[in-house]
């Protein structure tokens, strides 16, 4: 019940744009950072690693996307940096 319940909330904080979860990033963090042991504070502090575990899901994303085109092929992908 509590797992099935914690899911609904991740997939209601994932179905947010990412840049308007970076934004409120900041907002989170500076109330948790003024550490008014509170009601408010805690939920401050829960959101903020909420919204920062959407940034940790996407970058493993795209680091998982990077290896896997390296992959292909067996070298990695080359790209012409100088001239």
């Amino acid at each position: 019940m509590i797992a099935e319940a914690i899911e609904r909330l991740a997939d209601r904080v994932l179905a947010y744009d990412e840049p308007d979860l970076n934004e409120l990033l900041n907002y989170f963090k500076s109330r948790m950072e003024q550490l008014e042991i509170s009601p408010a504070w805690e939920r401050a502090v829960i959101a903020y690693f909420l919204i920062n575990g959407v940034r940790v899901k996407n970058a493993l994303k795209r680091g998982n996307t990077a290896k896997t085109e390296r992959q292909q092929g067996g070298r990695p992908t080359l790209r012409l940096v100088k001239v």
